[in-house]
């Protein structure tokens, strides 16, 4: 009787610790870089489990995407699916981009004593201003888009210009939607660096910025100043304005102030032809009509190895498996529950089923 208690016994202790085993991944330590509009994202996922340690280097998309190329980091994170050169550890790898969050891009302002949400702007004032053809804050241009009380708080103070001076893909975005928007003002395509010699050229006085976190450090430090970044570094942990953000006129001709919801009813539409399997990569149209959508709004993607063995040791040590573990948390549990608290937009819908999909592909 006694031999069949311990039997027993063993049995339940060996299903007990099967059932509460940690997985394979526990404290799993991985190294990113790259988007610094997702670098708070990613600091407030590993911050919310004990199951992974991420080193993230928010150092931008550009070098983001040339460190995964290289082999010198288990993932990167880019805010434009563009093509990788694969080098190093990596060489003759495969590689894809996942959709992991989205969020807008806010246009950063620090003007007179205007609140956040309370100034108006349009896609042609906007590239105007960046392109330097409206210079002062009480611009004709920029008065007849405010309500008469705040038309009349508008200083006569020159506008100074905050942007990304490194290759960035929040900087793509916002010169894709300021060409798709207003292609008559912004005749250059996007790219990377929003100035450039071959393109157009920084308004007098500008001040470049090294990540979207400098960029708002900037603004936030003179009145006059004006910068474009993540809505999650304009605000605090309680979601509250730090910098004023401007409200900016939708396809619908609607004034939409930078949300993770208003960001969410645009984004969430792009599936079907927008959508490349293959790659990953999801192709907006910033003039699309969504009742109620912020169109200034982007994906961060992580950038991971696709097609490669589950034990495959990476630059970390960690595995192949953990970074795919990863990219799973980060679209199954973390997105949807702590996304819009840290000012993003959690992937959802069918464009969350194909991501999911994609990370399955990440080890054989």
């Amino acid at each position: 009787m006694k031999s069949r208690l311990v039997a027993i016994i063993s049995t339940l202790s060996l299903g007990i610790g099967v059932l509460f085993a940690a997985p394979a991944w526990a404290n799993a330590t991985l190294t990113g870089a790259g988007s610094s509009y997702a670098n708070k994202f990613m600091i407030g996922c590993d911050a919310r489990t004990t199951d992974f340690t991420i080193n993230y280097a928010s150092v931008g998309s550009g070098a983001g995407r040339t460190q995964f190329g290289n082999g010198t980091v288990d993932f990167g994170a880019s805010d434009a699916a563009n093509p990788i050169t694969l080098s190093g550890s990596r060489a003759g790898g495969k590689y894809t981009y996942v959709p992991v969050v989205g969020g807008p891009i806010a246009v950063l302002v620090n003007v007179g004593k205007i609140k956040s949400g309370e100034l108006r702007l349009d896609a042609a004032t906007i590239a105007n201003i960046f392109k330097g053809n409206i210079t002062k804050w009480n611009a004709k241009a920029i008065k007849k888009l405010q309500t008469a009380k705040i038309a009349a708080k508008l200083p006569n103070q020159s506008i100074q210009v905050v942007y990304r001076a490194t290759s960035s893909g929040t900087s793509e975005n916002f010169t894709d939607y300021m060409n798709q928007t207003a292609g008559s003002i912004w005749t250059s395509p996007r790219n990377g660096l929003i100035y450039s010699d071959a393109g157009i050229k920084a308004p007098a006085g500008s001040i470049g910025a090294s990540n979207a976190q400098d960029l708002g450090t900037k603004v936030s430090l003179s009145k006059g100043r004006i910068g474009y970044a993540d809505l999650a570094d304009s605000v605090d942990s309680n979601g509250k304005p730090i910098i004023p953000v401007a409200k900016v006129k939708n396809a619908n001709g609607k004034w939409v102030l930078p949300t993770s919801e208003s960001a969410s009813k645009f984004l969430e539409t792009f599936f079907d032809d927008e959508f490349d399997p293959k790659t990953g990569k999801v192709t907006l149209n910033f003039n699309k009509k969504v009742k109620g959508g912020y169109n200034l709004s982007l994906l961060a993607y992580a950038i991971v190895d696709k097609g490669v063995d589950a034990n495959k040791v990476l630059a970390s040590g960690a595995t192949a498996i953990d970074v795919e573990n990863w990219v799973k948390y980060l679209l199954k549990t973390c997105g949807p529950n702590y996304a819009a608290g840290l000012g993003y937009s959690p992937i959802s819908g069918n464009l969350k089923t194909a991501a999911l999909a994609i990370v399955a592909q990440i080890t054989n």
